[in-house]
């Protein structure tokens, strides 16, 4: 069966790519390095509480597209090295912490297999749900081909790009065709990598002028 979610829930649902598109922002201005980690930090935070609150409101179909984005960054922080650390040594296994307590939290409120049951029976009814999770880990995919690009002028791209894939979310849980739900999904991936890919050759371009 498609459900149907209001546009009120489906632009909350959206904040967490929003505060993720601010956090990708600031890493391009000229600011203090610690306020691009506190940004980064709530953005992040933002993705596994609402995977959190997934899991304790029995996975709502606004909530399933934090399952790729926690998976991903989780492995990413595994890989991720620290000035705590020697330079050769990563967080490891310390990089699922976030993903664990957030795991330990949720099973703690809501003690209950009810969660990933749902989760299967969404999937089972509707298969573009995986494609949904996978769409999670868009903004880490498109955040990873600006790398080492932190250039002013590449502001208005990652506004774009935020708002088309915040807009490819509004539309998958607004959706009650299956057909629109999908591509809409396939459409924002298509076209905000394009989009990216166009961007950052404009941006290199300018980069070798200047």
């Amino acid at each position: 069966m498609t459900t149907k979610n209001s546009i009120k829930t489906s632009i909350l649902a959206t904040i967490p790519i929003l505060l993720f598109g601010i956090s990708w922002m600031s890493e391009c201005m000229d600011i203090d390095r610690t306020y691009q980690l506190v940004f980064f930090f709530c953005a992040i935070a933002s993705m596994f509480l609402l995977l959190g609150i997934g899991w304790v409101k029995d996975f709502p179909k606004w909530s399933i597209y934090s399952i790729g984005f926690c998976l991903l960054i989780s492995l990413m922080l595994m890989k991720i090295s620290s000035p705590i650390l020697n330079r050769s040594e990563t967080f490891g296994l310390l990089g699922l912490l976030p993903l664990g307590l957030t795991l330990v939290i949720s099973i703690s409120i809501h003690f209950s297999l009810q969660p990933l049951k749902q989760l299967l029976k969404q999937i089972k009814e509707e298969k573009s749900t995986i494609l949904f999770i996978i769409y999670g880990i868009l903004p880490l995919i498109l955040w990873m081909e600006f790398d080492e690009i932190y250039q002013v002028s590449a502001i208005p791209y990652i506004i774009i790009l935020t708002i088309l894939t915040a807009l490819g979310v509004i539309i998958y849980l607004t959706s009650t065709k299956k057909y629109v739900k999908t591509l809409s999904l396939i459409l924002g991936i298509v076209i905000t990598n394009a989009l990216a890919i166009t961007a950052i050759t404009m941006v290199f371009d300018r980069m070798i002028i200047n």
